[in-house]
C-alpha cells in the first residue's frame, strides 16, 4: 500500500466519524454519568470511600481536595487531631490525624460527599487486649501511634482534640478530657508495642512512668517508687524523709 492509497481509504473513514461522532458522544457521555451517578450511590452505601474517590477522580469536576473543613461549627485544618465518633460509648471515641479533606460530588444532584483521610491512633482499652501488662503503666488519656489510615465521613468527627508528649501532660495541673499523650507506636500486624525498650523504668515492679498514679522519691537513691509498690497510704504521707527498702 502506497502512500496516496492509505490517505484516500482513512479520509472517508474520519469524515464518517465526525459525522457520527456528535450524537455518538452525547450518548456514551449520558450512559457513563449514568453508571457513575449509580456506582458512586452504591459505593457511598457500602462505605467502599477509596473506591468511590477513584471513580469521581475519573471524572472532571467530581474530586475536590481542601485544606480546611468545617465540622460542628469549629474550622479543622490538614495535621489536626480530632475525635471520630465511635457510637453510643462517647467515653471510646477514636482518635486520628487528618491526612486529608476531599469532596465527591454525586452527579446530577447539588450533593457532596465529605470525606477524611485519618491516621488512626490506639487506646489503652485496644491494646491490653494483646498486651495485658501494659494496663498497670498505660494512661487512660495515654494513645498510641499508628500505621494504618483510612478515609472515613466527615460528618463522623465529634471535635479537636490535644495530642502532647508524655512529659508535657504529666506537667499540666489540669487535665481535660479531650488532651492526650503519645509516646510509643503501636504494630498491628505483630500486636505489640514499638519503642517500650527505650522507655526509662521505675520503681520495683520496673514499669514505665504513669503520669496518673501516685509517685514518691526515695532521699537517698532518688528512685522513684509507686505508693502502693512500697505499701504507703497517701493519707498517712507527711512532711518527712522517706527512704526506700534498700537505702535504709
Amino acid at each position: 500500500m502506497n502512500y496516496s492509497h492509505w490517505i484516500k481509504k482513512t479520509i472517508p473513514k474520519k469524515q464518517q466519524m465526525e459525522k457520527a461522532s456528535p450524537n455518538t458522544s452525547s450518548t456514551s457521555k449520558k450512559k457513563i454519568i449514568k453508571e457513575e451517578f449509580i456506582s458512586i450511590r452504591e459505593l457511598y452505601k457500602e462505605e467502599k470511600w477509596q473506591q468511590l474517590i477513584a471513580i469521581s477522580k475519573r471524572n472532571r469536576g467530581l474530586f475536590q481536595e481542601y485544606d480546611q473543613i468545617r465540622v460542628q461549627g469549629r474550622d479543622i485544618n490538614l495535621g489536626e487531631a480530632v475525635l471520630i465518633n465511635s457510637g453510643d460509648n462517647h467515653e471510646e471515641d477514636y482518635v486520628g490525624i487528618i491526612k486529608q479533606i476531599v469532596s465527591v460530588m454525586v452527579p446530577r444532584t447539588n450533593k457532596y460527599i465529605c470525606l477524611c483521610n485519618v491516621e488512626w491512633y490506639m487506646r489503652k482499652s485496644e491494646v491490653i487486649k494483646n498486651h495485658p501488662k501494659s494496663n498497670e503503666w498505660a494512661s487512660e488519656q495515654e494513645i498510641f501511634k499508628t500505621k494504618l489510615s483510612e478515609y472515613i465521613l466527615a460528618q463522623t468527627i465529634i471535635d479537636k482534640c490535644n495530642i502532647v508528649t508524655c512529659k508535657e501532660y504529666a506537667e499540666l495541673k489540669e487535665i481535660e478530657s479531650n488532651v492526650y499523650f503519645n509516646r510509643l507506636s503501636w504494630d498491628l500486624e505483630k500486636n505489640k508495642f514499638r519503642g517500650y525498650d527505650k522507655l526509662q523504668k521505675f520503681c520495683l515492679c520496673h514499669q514505665p512512668l504513669n503520669p496518673d498514679r501516685k509517685y514518691i522519691q526515695c532521699d537517698s537513691c532518688k528512685e522513684w517508687y509507686h505508693f502502693e509498690c512500697v505499701g504507703i497510704l497517701e493519707e498517712k504521707m507527711g512532711n518527712g524523709h522517706y527512704f526506700c527498702s534498700i537505702c535504709k
